[in-house]
C-alpha cells in the first residue's frame, strides 16, 4: 500500500461474477477529517445487474498474493446495492475513519441477483488530479 492512499495504484480491471468478487483497500490519509467516501461512477451498461458492496473486517492492508476467497476478511456490514443500468450510475457511502485506518471493501453480485446472470467488468484507470510539465 502506498502513503498515497491507495493499494493498487495502477490501473486495475474491477470484475464481478457469481463466482468472482473483487477487493478494494484503501488507506485514510486525511488527519483530523474523520469521514472518507467511497465513490462509484459507471457509464450506462447494457445489461442492468445487482451488485453488493461490503465492509471487511481489516485494520491491516490485506495480502494480494495470498487474497482468496477462503481466507478473505469477513464481511462486517454491507453498505449497499449498486445497479449499473440504462442510465449513468454515481453512487457513493460515507463510512467513518481516522488518520491511518485502513479500509476494505468488496464488490460481490448482490443475494437478489438471479444464478448466472451477474457478470460485469471494468478497467479502473488511476488517473493524476494534477499535471506538471
Amino acid at each position: 500500500m502506498t502513503r498515497a492512499g491507495t493499494i493498487s495504484p495502477y490501473d486495475r480491471k474491477v470484475h464481478v461474477t457469481q463466482i468472482v468478487s473483487t477487493i478494494f483497500q484503501f488507506r485514510a490519509i486525511d488527519w483530523g477529517m474523520e469521514n472518507c467516501e467511497l465513490h462509484v461512477a459507471l457509464p450506462p451498461v447494457v445489461r442492468p445487474t445487482t451488485l453488493a458492496s461490503h465492509r471487511l473486517d481489516a485494520t491491516v492492508p490485506v495480502d494480494i498474493s495470498t487474497l482468496s476467497f477462503n481466507v478473505r476478511p469477513p464481511r462486517v456490514a454491507k453498505l449497499g446495492n449498486i445497479v449499473p443500468g440504462k442510465d449513468s450510475l454515481d453512487w457513493h457511502r460515507k463510512p467513518s475513519c481516522a488518520m491511518d485506518d485502513v479500509l476494505v471493501f468488496e464488490l460481490a453480485c448482490s443475494e437478489d441477483e438471479p444464478s448466472g446472470s451477474c457478470d460485469i467488468e471494468w478497467w479502473q484507470a488511476h488517473r493524476a488530479l494534477y499535471e506538471i510539465r
